[in-house]
């Protein structure tokens, strides 16, 4: 009588949390005496917020209110993508920016036996400047580990 041979399977160190988005936090744009920007005033945001990627036309964040940070997703393999950022106030007034994100794609295997993730690293960032004042690269990486990779300065005035 033959039994089948079971083998153990090696670990597999695939991480768990593997999607990958770009981080955006809120800041208020403030400025020094001599003009320079001062960083770090985190806000919420009081208007609705919806996030639309252009080219795609997809409503990717719907009415988000109260936030002071979102993550989206990021294009596999354009080398720029367009976010357009629609504030609606309580009057039902909308405005808008939009913010162009340059970037490089490239694929990170964390294993042989795990998937293939794309990664993405900024290379340059602009935007209109309605509400927003500036767009500040803080981590140019675009990957799985959550860290903000974007501070968007709004205007206070």
């Amino acid at each position: 009588m033959l039994l089948p041979l079971t083998l153990s399977c090696e670990s597999i160190s695939c991480p768990l949390n593997n999607t990958v988005e770009s981080v955006y936090g809120f800041y208020a744009a403030d400025y020094a005496a001599d003009g320079t920007l001062n960083t770090g005033t985190a806000i919420s945001i009081g208007d609705t917020l919806t996030v639309t990627l252009l080219g795609l036309d997809s409503v990717i964040l719907n009415r988000l209110i109260g936030a002071s940070s979102m993550k989206l997703p990021v294009s596999y393999y354009e080398d720029t993508d367009v976010v357009e950022l629609a504030f609606t106030d309580t009057l039902l007034q909308t405005a808008s920016d939009t913010v162009w994100i340059h970037k490089r794609n490239h694929h990170h295997w964390d294993d042989p036996s795990c998937p293939v993730h794309m990664w993405h690293d900024v290379l340059d960032v602009r935007s209109t400047h309605y509400l927003i004042d500036t767009v500040l690269v803080t981590n140019p990486t675009i990957n799985y580990d959550g860290l903000e990779n974007f501070q968007i300065y709004f205007r206070v005035d």
